[in-house]
């Protein structure tokens, strides 16, 4: 459609008009090539600022012009239209909050110097709270701290325990549930969170 239009704009208007009259005449047709660049409709307020820029720039810079008015202002439009564009862009990077289907991926400045990782504080307490855990778990007897260790950190169902320890499946169960109650009271008095 841009083809077409530009393909227009060849057909020179009378050199009889003045330039404000050429704009004027010329408004339309700014309009429809802006339109098109920013995939707009025409009665849009983008394409609106757009054409009266490129209108505007047209007036001030007809000294320049050589040859026909209209394809020159009609590449001015095109022009104005390609930076709207360009600052819409810079304009998505900036902005935190951009719809998911927006072309380009934006974060303001301040979510790229943000650590996404866990604030400090949480890192501290959850360092403390394992250390507490592991004090406490240090102070159980031996089966029930290996059944707990076994089970919790390793991972290990109640039959691979019972088959690592040499112990009945019942013992093993009995081991990790008074391993987790002594463990909560001591925690508990120890004033810690499990």
């Amino acid at each position: 459609m841009l083809t077409a239009l530009m393909q227009t704009a060849i057909v020179a208007a009378p050199e009889t008009l003045s330039l404000r009259q050429q704009a004027a005449e010329l408004r339309p047709l700014v309009r429809a090539v802006v339109a098109c660049v920013l995939r707009e409709p025409p009665d849009h307020a983008d394409v609106e600022d757009c054409t009266s820029e490129a209108l505007r720039r047209a007036l001030e810079g007809h000294t320049s012009a050589r040859g026909p008015v209209r394809p020159w202002v009609l590449g001015i439009a095109r022009h104005v239209a390609l930076d709207t564009l360009r600052a819409r862009q810079k304009q998505r990077a900036r902005n935190v909050d951009v719809p998911a289907d927006a072309p380009s991926s934006a974060a303001s400045v301040m979510d790229r110097l943000i650590d996404p990782g866990t604030p400090a504080d949480e890192q501290i307490e959850s360092a403390e709270r394992a250390a507490r855990v592991r004090r406490v778990l240090s102070t159980l007897p031996e089966g029930p701290r290996q059944a707990l260790s076994l089970f919790h950190i390793e991972g290990l169902s109640y039959q691979e325990i019972s088959g690592r320890l040499g112990v009945p499946l019942g013992t093993v169960a009995t081991w990790v549930t008074r391993g987790r109650k002594a463990m909560a009271e001591a925690l508990e008095d120890d004033g810690g969170r499990p």
